[in-house]
């Protein structure tokens, strides 16, 4: 059986299986009614934001792209990001592999070093996310107390600590004596793998080779910010959770990321239910109304990135034609760039 099938049918039933549990005491009359109470005009100004966070995004991710010799337009890196926003939720995990792909396709950037520069980016982002929780922790910090309380659970009576040992030294043998045997190391694919695994380094280091790394870290400064301006927006939305303090916004933001890296499904559907819905009832809400709440908040972000990554996927194709229609720049033979330096005639226009 397809091992991709069954992860994605793992995936989809988790989902379905978090998004019931959370919402099988909800009401859906009470849920329609939140929905048509909503403040349309504060959504508005949510859109706005929504496209200013993926803006930002994209402005981050040429800074990294600039620091390969490659100079993609804003435009295009933009409807990249929101084309691996569209496949990550259809498929989780794929969205960084899906952009990466769509702007090798419009600006024959490769593969190997747009995913090493997003692998780079998103380290970084890890590292925003921990700060990020120790200020939800600092600010919230009796509720985020019982809210982590509340989520233990005990782990089974095994060594998985002796059983990761021996599968590292396991693999680190077995990949010693691969890259050791003379016959692999001369084999075309090994060399092929070899060359993508130096893309993917070049890509990776190239965070320590931006141009204006102050600008790098106020955009990663800034795009966070997005997220949680949009999130309190949200809130002020609906009725129930306009009373809300701003730092409810901000432990959503921060359960809700954990939560999707704990337990990825497609959209966030059922594990942001799941975990935004239990944070709200540390501010006062039922089970109920906090599932409520979370439902509102999930269906408008989903909706805002069907719309957006929808409108790139529609002008891929377009993006696709232009560049077919350009004619190639000659490259001389006896000078092919290497690898690790792009030449000019490589650079994206």
């Amino acid at each position: 059986m397809n091992k991709r099938f069954v992860s994605q049918s793992i995936s989809i039933l988790l989902a379905l299986g978090l998004l019931w549990y959370v919402l099988k005491d909800v009401p859906l009359g009470e849920l329609a009614d939140q929905f048509q109470k909503a403040n349309y005009w504060v959504l508005l100004v949510a859109a706005v934001v929504f496209g200013m966070y993926y803006l930002l995004r994209a402005i981050r991710w040429m800074l990294t792209l600039q620091a390969l010799h490659y100079s993609p337009s804003l435009f295009r890196v933009a409807i990249a990001i929101l084309s691996g926003a569209m496949a990550s939720m259809i498929i989780p995990g794929a969205g960084e592999l899906t952009r990466c792909g769509t702007l090798q396709r419009t600006d024959g950037i490769p593969l190997s070093h747009s995913v090493g520069s997003v692998a780079g980016e998103r380290v970084i982002d890890l590292f925003v996310l921990l700060l990020t929780l120790l200020l939800t922790v600092l600010v919230e910090f009796v509720r985020m107390k019982a809210y982590l309380s509340n989520l233990t659970l005990a782990l089974p009576d095994v060594f998985w600590a002796e059983i990761m040992l021996v599968l590292v030294v396991a693999g680190g043998l077995i990949g010693w004596w691969l890259f050791t045997n003379q016959h692999i190391r001369q084999h075309r694919l090994t060399t092929k793998v070899l060359g993508a695994i130096n893309g993917f380094r070049e890509g990776f280091l190239a965070i320590r080779r931006l141009p204006k790394p102050a600008l790098f870290v106020w955009l990663t400064v800034s795009y966070q910010l997005m997220g949680w301006a949009f999130t309190y927006l949200l809130l002020q939305a609906f009725d129930v959770t306009r009373s809300l303090p701003p730092s409810a916004a901000l432990t959503i933001l921060t359960v809700s990321s954990l939560g999707g890296i704990a337990v990825p499904t497609q959209g966030g559907i059922g594990t942001y239910h799941f975990f935004v819905s239990r944070a709200l009832v540390l501010y006062g809400f039922t089970t109920a109304q906090g599932a409520t709440a979370a439902t509102f908040l999930h269906a408008v972000g989903f909706g805002f990135n069907l719309i957006f990554s929808g409108i790139s996927f529609l002008i891929i194709p377009f993006l696709l034609q232009k560049r077919n229609a350009r004619p190639a720049a000659p490259v001389s033979p006896s000078h092919s760039p290497p690898l690790s330096r792009p030449s000019p005639e490589r650079r994206a226009e």
